[in-house]
């Protein structure tokens, strides 16, 4: 006969219960130790990470509001609007030189003086012989007034009297010619002449330019028509002194739009000349609108990638490194030095103006004098979290 003890069946499988509960939470705390230490060796590597990232040296500088300027580029050779060839009008000896290269002459003074016997001879002879031909009209006129003589005969008088007159005026013509005189205020910039050459009729002896006559002429796109006005600023840069700049202004501007080109002559004057002179090549700026309390970022910031223009801009990450990214920009103006953008930046905030090769989206940047992080020690002692060994008592 089996008997069984006064034990249930739940009190007879206790004991094996007690084990697995007490497997389970070895089990537990295994796997809470094995999750903490992950979590903790997955910070400490991203915490190495970060403390082993590159920070790239760059410059900055600080977005602000200022004056900036649209201006319109363009490059011309200078030249001068008054600027003659001297001829000689007469075929004689050259008998005194009165100016050398580089003087400075006044509108009809004397350069030159030609032998002069003949032609001062047929001029005396030309005025004697209208002279004596007035009073022989003055005569005529006065007898036709009376009736005394007829019409035929007053006619023929003042004919003759015409003839005399362009006798006269042609040999003073002639006289006046062997002197050699300045057409225009200048500067004699060519002397192809000396005392004795045999000149002749039409031969080129003198150049004269007038350097206050300088000017540049370019022709603007016909956009900005609407813009241009006479008398606005300009500025010309010549590379040949050392990028001097001149001051200037819109001295004229065509009235007519060149079909072929689409575009405007307009000539720039020169406020001071200077050193410049015709020949030289410029830059000139036209000054077309300025903006006093503008946004502005440095043209130095500027990036291009493909057709994309952009800026790296700071921005501090979670942990307070500092981190850049990019920022599209929008010109809206332009000048040497600032960039107007349309948006995406606000007074105060920095930019990247110097190390810029080495930067992409959401680098890690540093700025001369900032601890550089690869040199930081990262031998400081580190916390090591341990946990206690989990056991179980079974009872029985």
């Amino acid at each position: 006969m089996v008997h069984y003890d006064n034990m249930t069946q739940t009190d007879q499988l206790s004991p094996h219960l007690a084990l697995l509960f007490a497997g389970v939470l070895v089990l537990a705390g295994c796997s809470a130790e094995f999750n903490g230490k992950e979590a903790k060796d997955g910070a400490d590597k991203k915490g190495e990470k970060a403390r082993n990232e590159k920070a790239v040296l760059v410059e900055l500088a600080e977005v602000k509001r200022g004056m900036i300027e649209s201006i319109l580029e363009r490059s011309a050779p200078l030249e001068a609007e008054a600027q003659v060839e001297v001829s000689a009008r007469t075929s004689n000896p050259a008998i005194e030189l009165l100016v050398e290269e580089g003087d400075k002459v006044e509108k009809n003074q004397v350069l030159l003086r030609l032998e002069s016997d003949k032609q001062k001879n047929d001029f005396d002879q030309a005025k004697s012989q209208f002279d004596k031909e007035q009073i022989d009209f003055d005569r005529q006129e006065s007898l036709y007034g009376d009736n005394l003589i007829s019409e035929q005969v007053y006619r023929d008088a003042k004919f003759s009297l015409t003839q005399r007159r362009l006798a006269f005026e042609e040999a003073k013509r002639q006289f006046e010619y062997t002197e050699v005189r300045a057409p225009i205020k200048g500067t004699i910039t060519l002397r192809d002449v000396k005392v004795g050459d045999q000149v002749g009729s039409g031969r080129k002896i003198f150049d004269i330019i007038d350097f206050d006559s300088t000017v540049a002429v370019i022709h603007v796109p016909e956009q900005y028509l609407p813009q241009l006005k006479p008398d606005i600023e300009a500025r010309l840069i010549s590379n040949t002194l050392g990028d001097t700049v001149f001051d200037g202004y819109v001295k004229r501007i065509s009235p007519i739009v060149e079909a072929r080109a689409g575009t405007i002559k307009v000539t720039v004057g020169v406020k001071k000349l200077g050193a410049l002179r015709p020949g030289m090549w410029v830059d000139v700026e036209l000054v077309l609108d300025t903006k006093q309390e503008a946004l502005l970022i440095p043209k130095k910031s500027i990036v291009y990638d493909n057709d994309q223009t952009f800026a790296f801009k700071l921005h501090n990450d979670t942990n307070g490194v500092k981190r850049v990214k990019r920022q599209l920009v929008l010109p809206e103006n332009a000048d040497k030095v600032h960039i107007e953008p349309t948006d995406g930046f606000a007074v105060g905030e920095k930019v990247v103006v110097a190390g810029q090769s080495g930067l992409k989206e959401n680098s890690r940047i540093r700025e001369v004098g900032d601890p550089d992080p690869a040199t930081v020690s990262t031998n400081a002692p580190t916390a090591t979290a341990t946990s206690a060994p989990v056991t179980s008592k079974s009872g029985t």
